[in-house]
């Protein structure tokens, strides 16, 4: 449809003269209006590509959901189908599950300096290797040594997703709307592990480890076709190509010429290769790496692993509320919407607010559990006629995790750090939230044994409430602020530290 300007003739003649500006003025507003309507005639508005690239990239977060959620069902299945091939001793179901942890630490180490020199799309159409390889030997082996060993290739590889998945997110959006991506990870995460409850629920163990490597299969399709990361091709130096794909991602409407010259700008003044001992000195980097640290130490032993390990007695002494045999599905569907609701609300709520509610509610439910127990442990009728209260004191604690600590450590360890140090900060955060979900899975049966599982339950409480005050004293809101104030930020003290130039620009 084309749109034709009407020409309005003015005769100054016959308007007064004061009038005669005004006239123009509104003969001009008509006229540009009009253009206007053309030009969103001829360019209709489009959901911009970064949404379907990030998309495609969370589904390598699908499969890693589905590999964390993989030893529940299948070790159930292991140990009551009396056709299994393997019957796992207690101590073989306990190494299936905390095994990923360990690959996880090893994958999570090297994911960094070679996403940093392949380029962070082609790591992830890699990774797909290990994947299919752990899923193909758990799915046709004969012997519980070469399901551990799968575990930990796939582990290996989850390592990986979870350093770069965030990390490509994070360099493809906007400011506007780097929260949403950038905590999207562990929305897709919860996904996956919902998937494989539900298919768990169904199939053999054999069968649901060939619905991983499916995945990763459908996965490596659909990511085949997106661009590489825009801030990756300018480390290399092909500005023209990332001009182009910045103008594929965001559309023509965006200027993203300027911004590539600078980001190329400011990646010419850094040093080349790996971080040096004097740059990890640099407020910018060890300060933000430290917080990442004491993050990822607080989601894990806030107790969720734990805690979703004792949910089948928690729902067995539920019966009347809930089929224990589907409260796995139960918990992961809870996961599911209470995180994409974090994941809709973290650019308008902020990291330091929900981080903080969820530190504060994860404590109330865990008290509220440790109380049910104690009294409970003397107190029969107590105990059968307050049944609920541990089903619903688990429903708020997993509500609690996944508005907060589920999603945002991940996100906060691609924002938080400049650009250079990004890749080995992500690598090491990574490292030590492995190290710690295999500490407290491994350890869980000891300090119940120690302080009973009504102390065990404390204990988390009290580690989550001191999460609350370390966000509320140490972390910076960095809701809505571009990188390099958030750098900034880190580096106001130390006069000597404005000196050293860290590449902190990507938005």
């Amino acid at each position: 449809m084309e749109y034709v300007t009407p020409e309005i003739p003015l005769d100054s003649s016959r308007l007064p003269q004061k009038n005669i500006k005004l006239a123009i003025l509104v003969e001009d507003s008509i006229a540009a209006r009009l253009d206007d309507s053309m030009m969103l005639a001829d360019n209709p508005p489009k959901i911009r590509k970064m949404y379907l690239a990030a998309v495609s990239a969370l589904l390598m977060a699908v499969v890693m959901g589905i590999t964390t959620g993989y030893s529940a069902p299948a070790t159930y299945d292991m140990t009551t189908r009396n056709s299994s091939s393997i019957k796992p001793s207690k101590n073989s179901v306990t190494w299936i599950g905390s095994v990923l942890a360990l690959g996880a630490m090893c994958g999570g180490l090297f994911a960094g300096p070679v996403a940093d020199r392949l380029g962070r799309k082609t790591i992830l159409m890699l990774n797909t290797l290990p994947f299919m390889c752990g899923w193909l030997l758990i799915c046709f082996t004969k012997h519980i040594a070469f399901v551990i060993v799968g575990r930990i290739i796939c582990g290996v590889a989850c390592g990986v997703v979870s350093v770069v998945v965030p990390m490509y997110c994070v360099e493809i959006s906007t400011s506007e709307v780097r929260g949403l991506l950038g905590s999207s990870f562990q929305g897709f995460l919860v996904i996956g592990t919902l998937l494989c409850a539900i298919i768990g629920s169904y199939v053999t163990w054999e069968y649901l480890a060939l619905t991983g490597a499916t995945m990763t299969t459908f996965a490596l399709i659909c990511f085949c076709p997106m661009p590489e990361s825009p801030r990756w091709l300018i480390s290399q130096n092909d500005v023209a190509g990332a001009i182009k794909v910045m103008n594929y991602l965001q559309g023509n409407n965006f200027n993203a010429k300027e911004e590539c010259e600078q980001i190329h700008d400011d990646i010419k003044s850094q040093p080349k290769g790996l971080l040096t001992l004097n740059e990890c000195k640099h407020p910018s980097i060890y300060k933000p790496a430290l917080i990442c640290a004491a993050l990822m130490f607080f989601q894990q032993f806030s107790g969720a692993n734990a805690v979703l390990f004792y949910s089948s007695a928690i729902f067995g002494g539920s019966k009347s509320f809930l089929d224990p045999k589907k409260s796995t599905i139960v918990l992961a569907a809870v996961q599911v919407v209470a995180t994409l609701l974090s994941n809709a609300v973290v650019d308008k709520a902020g990291r330091k607010l929900l981080l903080i509610l969820s530190g504060a509610l994860m404590s109330i439910s865990l008290i509220a559990l440790g109380i049910y127990y104690y009294i409970s442990s003397a107190n029969i009728a107590f105990q059968t006629n307050f049944s609920w209260i541990p089903l619903s004191s688990l429903v708020l604690f997993l509500i609690a995790f996944s508005i907060g600590y589920g999603s945002i450590p991940w996100l906060l360890a691609a924002e938080l750090v400049p650009l250079r140090a990004r890749s080995t900060i992500g690598g090491l955060a990574t490292f030590a939230n492995g190290l710690f979900a295999f500490t407290i899975t491994k350890t869980f049966s000891e300090l119940e044994e120690f302080a009973y599982n009504y102390g065990t339950f404390w204990i988390y409480s009290a580690i989550s409430l001191v999460s609350c005050v370390f966000v509320f004293i140490m972390l910076p809101e960095t809701k809505g602020k571009e990188l390099k104030e958030i750098s900034d930020y880190f580096s106001q003290e130390p006069k000597r530290y404005h000196e050293m130039s860290i590449s902190v620009i990507s938005k």
